[in-house]
């Protein structure tokens, strides 16, 4: 083992230096040049009337590169721009620490003849839905405040599930322009456009989206919330079953009898990864009580109505308190309910006792 190892690692020497022969080292950008062009946008949060500043870039002949795990770097002229740019070391946000300052591109290029839009930004662009909607879907809003979105040819994401393919359907773009950076690692194209973080400024993940700014929550409910998109489901009182999430994490132990328990109370058992994009919006807008162990469903609550009321069943160490904040933001009423974390226990990692379950319904 120790020798593949070893092999492994010599290997992957070979090629990094092949590729920095080829495209050559990477170092950050420290002056202007002449071919980016920068826009300032202001928003206002409603909820802490603080303005919040984001910019929008125009670069020419710019490559990106990404690992597809926690890695985006946006190149010009072989300097990284550390504001479009992005890396992640263990949940916190690290620039200075961007891998391919080290590495270089060590993938071949893709060249493309047009305006490309960059939409991804590492493991939480692609498969997580919370990301997504917090994430992704924003970058759109503050790329359009300032350009058409039809004049980009190109929109490189990361490889899209179902429900990221329905959003963006609903926003009428174009399939065929969408490019798959799981495909693609490293391209380049005519003209790069790229915008800064939504929330994600610095420090920890959790920190971030503990601070969301209001006007994501706003643009969400705006651009989804209408009449033509939803759908009849009116379920007053839902339960979401994470028994099929493809996460170890934020799962309870004793799933059956929960579920055993809350359809004896007249609660609908959901397994939102079942479900497509607007089915959950409609259920959320429609919903007045909602019981969920900690995870990225609980983003619909983005779509709740004032007043809706939400026990949050999560683990004592973790300190994601995003969902809290949007509730704050939609003023719902939220509740919690802590958990000592279990581990190494093959069917999750909470144990919820239904007497605490009882106490709040």
């Amino acid at each position: 083992m120790e020798l593949k190892n070893l092999f492994k690692k010599i290997y992957k020497k070979i090629i990094y230096s092949i590729f920095l022969m080829l495209y050559g080292k990477i170092k950050y950008l420290e002056k202007k040049l002449e071919e980016i062009k920068v826009t300032k946008i202001n928003y206002i949060d409603n909820i802490n009337l603080k303005k919040i500043n984001y910019k929008i870039f125009e670069i020419k002949e710019a490559r990106i590169f990404t690992n597809y795990v926690e890695c985006l770097g946006i190149i010009k002229k072989n300097f990284l721009i550390k504001d479009i740019s992005f890396q992640q070391v263990n949940g916190k946000l690290q620039l200075s620490k961007n891998e391919i300052l080290k590495t270089g591109t060590p993938k071949i290029i893709k060249k493309f003849q047009g305006n490309m839009l960059s939409l991804t930004q590492g493991a939480s662009g692609h498969s997580n839905y919370s990301h997504w909607l917090l994430d992704i879907i924003p970058k759109l809003k503050i790329f359009s405040e300032k350009y058409n979105l039809n004049k980009i040819d190109f929109f490189y994401f990361s490889k899209l599930n179902s429900f990221q393919k329905q959003t963006l359907k609903l926003l009428n773009l174009n399939p065929k322009k969408f490019v798959d950076s799981n495909k693609f690692r490293h391209v380049k194209a005519t003209k790069v456009y790229a915008v800064t973080h939504p929330n994600y400024f610095y420090g920890h993940i959790f920190d971030a989206h503990s601070n969301l700014p209001s006007w994501i929550v706003f643009h969400l409910r705006k651009t989804f919330l209408k009449k033509k998109f939803l759908k009849i489901k009116n379920y007053e009182n839902i339960f979401i079953d994470r028994s099929d999430s493809i996460q170890s994490h934020c799962k309870l132990i004793n799933n059956k009898d929960i579920v055993n328990f809350l359809k004896k109370k007249n609660f609908k058992i959901l397994k939102l990864s079942k479900l497509s994009f607007m089915d959950q919006v409609s259920i959320f807008v429609n919903c007045k009580k909602i019981i969920a162990p900690h995870g990225a469903g609980l983003v619909n609550l983005v779509f709740c109505k004032k007043g809706t009321n939400v026990l949050e069943i999560i683990t004592t160490d973790n300190p994601n308190k995003v969902y809290k904040k949007i509730s704050n933001i939609n003023r719902l009423k939220h509740k919690y309910i802590y958990l000592k974390k279990i581990k190494k226990h093959k069917n999750g990692d909470m144990y919820l006792d239904l007497n605490e379950l009882k106490k709040f319904l």
